[in-house]
């Protein structure tokens, strides 16, 4: 059993926080555990935690008017060498592993924030596009491969498989 330590919320706090957490599935205890697990890893960062919620919070509103994070080198070589642009992507997916950052979940968002993916059971499908965000799509299909996901082809879709299935 882990020890404890009583911690003073505002009632309104609390009561949000359990109702955010019940509709994640989780109980309070373990979503408050998880919180603060995250805020103390950006913290040995060198970040502060709640600047780094608050620059997430931007970060959203941003992709809802389309920005997304791409590798500045992505617009040098992507618009005229597709297998370069795989190839940075998988330097980049290498990169990701070797820090332990999980790159489907960089894969999942930059494709879904730019309407280039699908999710079903557990695997990201990769839809055909065309100019920029083919690039952008051959791109997340060499980061996969650099993450050391299982990548596949169905005709025109790559699908990339998750490490899990939630």
């Amino acid at each position: 059993m882990r020890s404890r330590r009583t911690l003073g919320v505002d009632l309104e706090l609390a009561e949000a926080l359990k109702e955010i957490a019940r509709s994640r599935g989780m109980s309070l205890v373990g979503y408050l555990r998880k919180l603060f697990e995250e805020a103390i890893e950006v913290e040995r960062l060198g970040y502060f935690a709640p600047s780094a919620l608050r620059d997430k919070r931007v970060e959203l509103v941003l992709s809802k008017l389309g920005f997304t994070y791409l590798p500045i080198d992505l617009l040098d070589s992507g618009s005229r060498n597709p297998e370069a642009t795989e190839a940075l992507g998988e330097r980049v997916g290498s990169t990701l592993r070797e820090l332990g950052i999980d790159g489907y979940e960089v894969i999942e968002r930059v494709a879904l924030s730019n309407g280039l993916g699908i999710v079903k059971e557990g695997s990201l499908i990769l839809i055909p596009s065309s100019g920029p965000k083919e690039i952008v799509r051959r791109f997340l299909v060499g980061l996969a491969r650099g993450s050391s996901l299982n990548v596949s082809t169905s005709g025109d879709l790559v699908i990339v498989k998750a490490y899990r299935y939630p």
